[in-house]
C-alpha cells in the first residue's frame, strides 16, 4: 500500500487552481514507517504469534485432558481461539493493505479495525464456552488430578504469554497497529487466565475441589473486559472520532508564517493513518502559488505534530472579518435539514 507523505513539489503545482480550495500532501515525519515495510512486519509478527499460540494450546489441552483438569484444558482452548484470531488478522492485515481502488478512494484501512473486531468475537465466544464448561463442573462436583507436571507446563506458558504480549504491545505502539495492539491485550489476557489456573491447580491440590470452576469463571471475566477493550477502541476509529486535538492542530498552524488565522479543525483516523482538513486564513492579496506555498506549509507542520502518515487538506480563505470566526460551515448537512 501506497500512502503520499510529502507536500506537493513546485514542479507539480497549477499556478490556475482554484484559491479557495488548496489540498496539499504533508511532508514526512523522521518517525514515520512505509506502509508496505508496516503490512509486513505486522504480518510477521502475526505469523510468529500464530506459531507460539499454537504450540502453547496443544500443550495445555494435552496435559489438561490427562490430568482432568477443566481450568487447564479451557485455557488450552482459549489459547487455540487465539491461534484462530491470528489467522483472522493476517487475512484482514492483507485487505487493509491493498492500494486504493475506484470504490475505497481513502484505501482500506478500515479492514484493520474490523478485523480487530472479529477477534473480539472470537473473545466472547470464548466467554460463552468457559460460562457452560464451569457450570457443568461446579454441577457435577468432580475434582481434577493435580500434578508437579501441570505447574510445569502453566509457567512456561506464562512466560511465553508474558513475552508475546510485551512484544506485541511494543510493536503496536511502534507501527500504530491496531490488530497488534488488540492481539496484545488478548495475550494480556492469556496471562492472567494462566495465572488463574494455576491458583486453581493451586487450591485443588489444598483441598478445595470447586476452585477449578470458580477460577474458570474468573477467566471468563477477564476475556469479556478484553473484548470490551477492543470493541471500544474499534467503535472510535469506525465512527471518525477525532484523531487529533483540534487546540493543538490550531495552535502550531498558527506559527506558520503567513497564517493569519485557522478554524473548522476536523481529524479522523486509525491504524497509522490520519486526514485532517481545515480553514486557513491568509493575505487576501497574495497570489494563488504563494496561498498554496502556506497550504504546503500547513501541511508539513500538522503532519509533524501528528507524527504519522497524514493526508491533511488545507482550505484557504481570505483574512476578512466574515471568514476571521472561530467556526464557520462546519455542519453543513445540519444547515440543509435546518433550512427545510
Amino acid at each position: 500500500m501506497q500512502l503520499s507523505t510529502h507536500t506537493t513539489p513546485p514542479a507539480s503545482r497549477s499556478s490556475n487552481a482554484a484559491p479557495s480550495e488548496q489540498r496539499a500532501a504533508p511532508a514526512a515525519s523522521a518517525r514515520n514507517i512505509d506502509p508496505r515495510r508496516r503490512f509486513i512486519e505486522v504480518r510477521r509478527i502475526l505469523v510468529l504469534v500464530l506459531v507460539l499460540n499454537l504450540a502453547v494450546a496443544a500443550t495445555k489441552i494435552v496435559f489438561g485432558l490427562r490430568t482432568g483438569s477443566l481450568a487447564m484444558t479451557a485455557d488450552g482452548f482459549h489459547s487455540t481461539l487465539d491461534g484462530l484470531s491470528n489467522v483472522i488478522a493476517i487475512v484482514g492485515l492483507m485487505a487493509a493493505a491493498r492500494p486504493p481502488d475506484p470504490n475505497h478512494a481513502y484505501g482500506h484501512h478500515r479492514f484493520e479495525t474490523l478485523t480487530s473486531l472479529a477477534i473480539a468475537a472470537m473473545m466472547l465466544l470464548a466467554v460463552f464456552g468457559l460460562l457452560e464448561s464451569a457450570w457443568s463442573r461446579a454441577s457435577s462436583g468432580s475434582v481434577p488430578q493435580v500434578e508437579l507436571a501441570s505447574f510445569v507446563v502453566m509457567a512456561l506458558t506464562v512466560s511465553v504469554n508474558i513475552g508475546v504480549t510485551l512484544w506485541e504491545r511494543s510493536a503496536g505502539k511502534r507501527l500504530n497497529s491496531s490488530v497488534l495492539l488488540a492481539d496484545a491485550r488478548h495475550t494480556a489476557s492469556d496471562l492472567m487466565v494462566s495465572l488463574s489456573v494455576i491458583a486453581s491447580l493451586a487450591a485443588v491440590a489444598l483441598g478445595v475441589g470447586r476452585a477449578d470452576a470458580a477460577v474458570t469463571v474468573v477467566i471468563a471475566c477477564f476475556i469479556l473486559r478484553g473484548a470490551w477493550q477492543i470493541v471500544r477502541d474499534a467503535v472510535l476509529v469506525l465512527s471518525d472520532a477525532q484523531a487529533a486535538d483540534p487546540e493543538m492542530v490550531a495552535r502550531v498552524v498558527r506559527e506558520v508564517p503567513g497564517v493569519v488565522g485557522t478554524h473548522n479543525v476536523r481529524s479522523r483516523g486509525g491504524d497509522g493513518v490520519a486526514w485532517v482538513d481545515l480553514h486557513v486564513q491568509v493575505d487576501p492579496s497574495l497570489r494563488v502559488d504563494q496561498a498554496h506555498d502556506i497550504a504546503s506549509d500547513v501541511a508539513r507542520v500538522v503532519e509533524e505534530a501528528l507524527d504519522v502518515p497524514s493526508d491533511v487538506t488545507v482550505h484557504i480563505e481570505p483574512a476578512d472579518r466574515r471568514h476571521l470566526q472561530d467556526e464557520r460551515g462546519h455542519d453543513p448537512l445540519g444547515h440543509v435539514a435546518s433550512s427545510r
